[in-house]
């Protein structure tokens, strides 16, 4: 996955080299709506348990993007961190499993490659259709009474989105977005680290509301 990251960046640099383009840097804050649905297959039982969580965060994002002569942006988006949320449960039962259950994850190091396609105008912002991949590291943060754990795992995530750009007003080269973007991530699929047999498989979407501020040089 490093290397598929890396390729990426060799090409976004190149790109931002070998064609004439105006170069932003910028920070969004992002309003984020998770929803994750789950299913633990435990050790003795086989019992298939299944659940659903929503969680809303508000984080910062930093992004890098090279606009193109006919206003088609090519970018990069960098997250340090995302809290997916958190869920608990207790179970009483005869199969050993009698406790309290607590799934939690966190989404790590979340890069995303994009681009922005203009289509209209109006009202004096660009709009635009927005096309995307993400990079993420799913950290699981569990806390099981049956003292099993689960691996960290990379996925992918494919984005598409819809915004508005233009220039802020004697804003010295500012320029702002808006946009909402849907994100379905890879199924996270892992089997308890210890051997036990407990398995976890659970599934990832996420809706954003987004504005950025960048500065255009």
């Amino acid at each position: 996955m490093k290397k598929i990251i890396t390729i990426l960046l060799s090409f976004l640099f190149i790109s931002f080299q070998s064609v004439k383009a105006e170069i932003g840097v910028g920070i969004t804050g992002a309003y984020h709506m998770f929803e994750a649905d789950g299913t633990e297959t435990t050790r003795t039982s086989n019992e298939n348990n299944t659940g659903s969580h929503s969680e809303d965060v508000l984080v910062p994002e930093l992004f890098l993007e090279a606009t193109y002569d006919n206003g088609a942006a090519v970018g990069i988006s960098y997250i340090p961190t995302r809290d997916v949320g958190s869920k608990s449960r207790s179970d009483t039962n005869s199969e050993g499993d009698t406790g309290t259950y607590k799934a939690a994850a966190e989404l790590d190091n979340v890069v995303q490659f994009y681009v922005d396609y203009p289509f209209a105008d109006a009202y004096g912002a660009t709009i635009y259709g927005k096309v995307g991949v993400q990079h993420a590291t799913i950290k699981t943060l569990e806390s099981l009474n049956s003292g099993s754990t689960y691996p960290d795992e990379d996925v992918l995530g494919y984005t598409l989105g819809l915004g508005a750009k233009g220039d802020i007003p004697y804003g010295n080269n500012l320029y702002y977005k808006t946009e909402v973007a849907y994100t379905d991530f890879e199924e996270y699929s892992e089997n308890d680290e210890d051997g036990t047999g407990n398995k976890v498989t659970a599934d990832l979407e996420d809706v954003a509301i987004k504005l950025s501020v960048g500065y255009k040089f």
